[in-house]
Parts: structure tokens; sequence; C-alpha cells
């Protein structure tokens, strides 16, 4: 007899096996609730996360941008060049690893250290050289080195070399501007790039790009400056010419059209090439980014200031002290002593002490706000970063009015004073000067910028200009500014010669700022330019060392513009001929305000057996050598001719056997 399941048994086993199907439908349940989550909620993030592996997408940049001078001259473009880069794990094994990367690296011209550290931290791929010279790539792929691949990129070129190079900048190795235009226009030139996603397998190694894409590389747009190719190129040369024959730290030149504001010319000398810089203090666009002490330049405002404000009229005449003018506690100085003068004849001689009377008349307040109304202590706004903005504050002193008035005191940058320049030459309106004319996408040639002449404010009135103008045109025919004189065009334009501040305090004893700003033709004035050379050595006199080049400069561009010569040339001096005004710069080698201080000094050494230096201006060389000797000097001359300027000035006392420099020049 077979015996009865056993009820609490049979109990139990239902019990285990209500358990283990609850835990099948648990597990059921969690994987389906898991498969939700991984197939719905979280689909997007871990399909993201799949195609990383197997995906790596690729930014392809494009072509950027061309930039031209206004006559369409290629002044930048882009080429395309072999960049070189190392798959470490394709490189021979070591021990043949480090001899194989030290030829690679002196094949490139690089350092083998910083490869070799490269490629240790990387897995795939470290570049050793990106944009290599033709001759460079072949000598590599000489080599056969396994793991050494190529790919093509883009490379900045500067066909014309040196030309514009602070003002066109550079390109970094990411194909991003870092100086000049190609910093400011940055977003134009570089276009929109493309994103392409290129398959993997499971060495990471590249199999195909996906096709789709996400579009065309638009490439970047044209820009085209306001430069001419040729005037910059006679800039340039001109300038550095000066700049090498006056043995100066520097030199900058500005040419404006005066009628639109476009600059044609933007000259730094040293010259810098961006397609090798050596140094990034190379591409400092001087003209446009320091300021500094004009000097004599500036009275051309004081003076159109005073005339615009009937302080004084064309022909009053103004005591000028005979060459010394006590204002408080200070001496201002002339080389060569005036009495009467007309506000014409202060200028052809650039008497200190004439421009200090006027402002006296003009007074603190109009003075400044003269300044202000021909752009200075403001940025012109030409797009350049850093640009100076120069500093002028409100005279707080009858001795700082003064000297504001030959531009001490004050600082200003290349571009500010010549685009002041060029509001006289322009019947008074202040124009904003601009170096970006066009800016087109090369697509469909759509203008994407289309820059037009922009007046800031009237600085002055026509007729105050005009009369300017005829002022400034006497500083060239018989004042500091002969050697500016045109061939066959009139031209008006003020020297300066200008002590460089220390930055101890005070003004250097020997460096100079010299300087030309000028228009021509006088009449009908179609080009503006300045030129600025500093610390000239031998002759700093701004007639000498800065008229010359704006001589050749504006020579050059009228020809080149095709304008026809003046009708009526003014009459010049003959030589032997006596001449209504000296061409005499502000001595530049001693103080023009000198303190009490100074004065005392100056007593002291007479009281102890020193010798006054005698007045030399007009003898001949050796008549001069002979007075000096006489007084127990000595004589060191430059030039030749007569004697125009001597330092120290006639009256200072010095020690016996003191040097005397003489200037010489042919009279007339």
């Amino acid at each position: 007899m077979r015996p009865g399941v056993d009820a609490q048994a049979a109990k139990g086993v239902a019990f285990r096996m209500w358990i283990v199907a609850a835990a099948l439908a648990a597990g059921l349940v969690t994987v389906a609730v898991r498969a939700v989550q991984l197939q719905v909620v979280q689909k997007d993030h871990l399909g993201g996360m799949a195609r990383d592996q197997y995906v790596r997408p690729i930014e392809l940049k494009p072509r950027r941008g061309v930039i031209t001078d206004r006559n369409g001259a290629a002044l930048a473009a882009d080429v395309q060049a072999d960049s070189v880069f190392v798959d470490p794990k394709d490189l021979p094994p070591d021990p043949a690893r480090g001899p194989a990367v030290a030829r690679l690296a002196r094949t490139l011209g690089v350092d083998p250290g910083p490869l070799l550290r490269r490629i240790a931290v990387s897995r795939r791929f470290a570049w050793a050289k990106r944009r290599v010279t033709p001759a460079e790539s072949a000598a590599v792929k000489a080599l056969g080195i396994p793991g050494v691949h190529f790919v093509q990129e883009y490379k900045r070129t500067y066909p014309r070399g040196e030309l514009a190079g602070q003002v066109l900048g550079v390109v970094g190795d990411d194909g991003e501007g870092l100086e000049g235009v190609e910093l400011s226009l940055d977003d134009d030139l570089q276009g929109e790039a493309v994103r392409l996603d290129s398959l993997r397998d499971g060495r990471a190694r590249a199999l195909y790009p996906e096709r789709g894409g996400a579009g065309r590389v638009r490439e970047g747009a044209r820009v085209e400056l306001t430069l001419d190719q040729g005037l910059q190129h006679a800039a340039e040369q001109s300038l550095a010419a000066a700049v090498q024959g006056a043995r100066a730290r520097a030199g900058m030149a500005v040419a404006l059209d005066p009628h639109t504001g476009e600059i044609l010319a933007l000259a730094n000398a040293p010259l810098a090439n961006p397609n090798a810089v050596r140094h990034p203090a190379e591409l400092r666009n001087h003209a446009v980014q320091d300021a500094f002490e004009p000097g004599s330049t500036f009275k051309v405002f004081s003076v159109a200031g005073a005339l615009e404000e009937r302080a004084v009229g064309p022909e009053d005449s103004i005591f000028c002290e005979n060459g010394a003018w006590r204002v408080g506690r200070h001496t201002i100085h002339d080389h060569h002593g005036l009495g009467w003068v007309t506000p014409a004849r202060i200028l052809a001689e650039s008497s200190n002490v004439g421009a200090g009377k006027i402002a006296a008349r003009l007074g603190r307040e109009k003075l400044y706000r003269t300044y202000l109304a021909f752009g200075f202590g403001a940025p012109t706004e030409v797009g350049v970063q850093a640009e100076a903005r120069g500093t002028v504050n409100a005279p707080r002193a009858d001795i700082s009015l003064a000297t504001m008035s030959f531009g001490q005191g004050v600082t200003a940058s290349a571009l500010q004073i010549t685009a002041a320049m060029a509001a006289i030459a322009n019947d008074g309106l202040l124009l904003r000067p601009w170096l970006v004319r066009r800016v087109v996408d090369p697509a469909d040639g759509t203008e994407l910028l289309h820059a037009t002449p922009t007046p800031v404010r009237r600085a002055v009135s026509p007729q105050t200009a005009r009369t300017m103008a005829r002022f400034l045109e006497g500083v060239v025919v018989e004042g500091t500014g002969k050697k500016a004189r045109l061939a066959g065009w009139r031209a008006a334009g003020k020297t300066g010669t200008a002590q460089k501040a220390d930055p101890l305090g005070g003004y250097s004893a020997d460096k100079r700022f010299s300087s030309f700003v000028g228009f021509a033709p006088a009449e009908a004035p179609r080009v503006v330019i300045g030129v600025f050379i500093d610390e000239p050595k031998g002759d700093v006199y701004g007639g000498d060392v800065a008229a010359p080049v704006f001589k050749a400069l504006a020579e050059t561009a009228l020809q080149s513009m095709g304008v026809p010569p003046s009708a009526q040339l003014p009459a010049v001096a003959k030589a032997g001929a006596p001449s209504r005004a000296t061409p005499v710069e502000p001595e530049p080698d001693f103080p023009v305000v000198e303190s009490a201080a100074q004065e005392a000094e100056r007593a002291r050494r007479a009281e102890q057996g020193g010798v006054a230096v005698p007045a030399l201006a007009g003898l001949p060389a050796r008549a001069a050598l002979r007075a000096l000797e006489q007084a127990e000097l000595m004589g060191e001359l430059a030039g030749s001719g007569r004697v125009e300027s001597q330092f120290p000035r006639p009256g200072e006392v010095v020690d016996r056997g003191t040097r005397v420099r003489l200037h010489l020049a042919p009279p007339g």
C-alpha cells in the first residue's frame, strides 16, 4: 500500500516553486526595466558613447581669406603645405627609435628633446612639425622612417615679404590671427569650418569618412586694405634708409588721403617679415601703438586754435623776448632770438617763445579744447589693437600752458599727428583714418563691409585752415623745412625736434624725436605725410632727417596719382640773398625750458672761471673754429657752409676745453 502524499511536504514544495517563480518574475521585470532604461531612457547617451568608440570627428578648416592692397595686389594668402606627424606605435622599437627620431628632428630643424617627449606621452599621434617647406617634406619622405606621416594643411604666406609686415600681422599654428589685420579681422578671414565623421577600427585606425558631412566649407572673406602697395614700398624704403643713415633707433611714416581719411601707407622701421618672425616685438605697429611728446609740430595746432578763437590775427606782431622768456621760475629759450614777429614767422623759425606767447593769449581752457578738437587724447578708432590714445591734460599752470604749446607735456601717436594735419589740409574737417576698404565674400562677391569716409568733427573753420596752409608753406619755402621742397609741386608742413622724456624725470640730454608733417600740393592737397625718426644721432633736426623722407614719399605719391605740377611755384631766395626767416630749428641739445636751479648752476660756473660760448651763427667754418680757439674751447663740425646752429648755445657758461658742436649749412 503506497503511502499518501505528505500534505506538509507538498506545501513546502509549492512554496519553493512560488519563490522561484517570483524570483524569475522579478528578474524578468528587472531585465525588462533595464532594457527600457537602456533602449529608451539612455538611448542617446549610450549611442553617443558607442559612436565615440568608432567615430572620430574631423574639422576641415577652410582656406583663410586673402588680404590685398587697394588695387587688388595680394599681401597675404594661403597655400597648401605638408604637416608632419608621428604615430608612436609604428615607429621602430628601441634602441633604433631614438636615432630615427633624431634624424627626423635634424631634417626638420627642430629640437629632438621636445619631440621625443611628445612621442613618449602620445598613444597614436604627435606633431613633428606643421606646415613644412616643400624641400623639408621631400627630405623627410626620403628618410623612409616607419610611423612618420603627412597631412596637408593651409600655410599663411606673405608674398611681398617685409611689405606692410607690422600692418598685416601674423597667423599662429592653429590658423588664428595673432597680430595686426590678421587679428582684428580674424573672424572674417577664418571663414566657417566643416566637421566630418571618420570611422575607426578596433585599433583606432581611420578607415574612411562617413558620407553626408555637415555642409560646404566656406572660404574666408577677402579683405581689401586702403594701402597702396607702391606707396607703401616707397615709404618703407625711404624710412629704412633714413633710420640707417641717422643711426636712429626706429622710424615711422604715415600717408593719408586728406579728403577721405584713407591710409595710403603705414610704415615702420626696422622692417619685419611676417614669414619669418624672430620675436613678437618686431610686429609692433609703432606708428599706431606708441605715443610720444611731439615737440614743435604741435605749434601748428596751437596757432590754429588762436586764429580760430581770434586770440591772435594773421598779421599781429608777437614779441619773442629776443630768445629768452621768463615764466614763473622757469625760462623758455629759443635758439635764434627774435623780436616782434608775426605768427607766420614764429612757425617758420619754430619759436618756442612765440608759441608760448600765443598760447597765453588763447588761454588754458581754449588751448585744451583745441587739442581735443584735433583728435588728441582719444584713439582714432582705426581698428588696430592696443592703439595709443595719447595724453592731453588741461594745463594748470602758466608754464604748463607754455610748454604744451610747443609739444612738451602732451603725447600723441604718429597716426594722430598726421590725421590732425590732414584736418588742416581738409579745410579744417577732421576725418577718422581708416585702413580696411572692403570685406568681400569670395563665394558670391557680397560685400560684408564697405567703408566710407567718416567725419569726426570740425576742428577749425575753412578760413583758419587755409591761413594755416599758407603759413606752413612758408615753413617749407624759407623756414626750417627747406629740405621738404618738392620738384614741381608746392608743399606745406612743419618740422619738429623734441627732447625725449627721461623715465627718471625731466628730459634726456641726448635723445630726440625728430619729425616732419606736411601735405602737397599746398594749394589743393592730395596727400598728407608724417615722418618720425626716433633717437637720430649726428644731425638730429627734423628738417634734416625727416623732411627728406617727406620729399621722396610726396613726390612718389603725386606722380603715381597723376597730379599735375603746381601752376605757380613760390619764389625761393637765391643763394647769398638775405632770407626773411633764418632756417633754424629749436636748439635740440639744451633744455628748451630752463629752471631757476639750472640758471643758478650756470652762474656758479661763471664764478668758478668758466667761459661764455661765443655766438657763431653765420660765420664760415674756419672763422668759427678760430673764435672757439680764442675762447679756449674746441669745435666739432657737421655739414658744410656757414654756422646755422650750435651747442652749447651762445652765452652759455661752460668749462674751458668744452667741445662745441656746430651745424653748418649753405647760405640762402
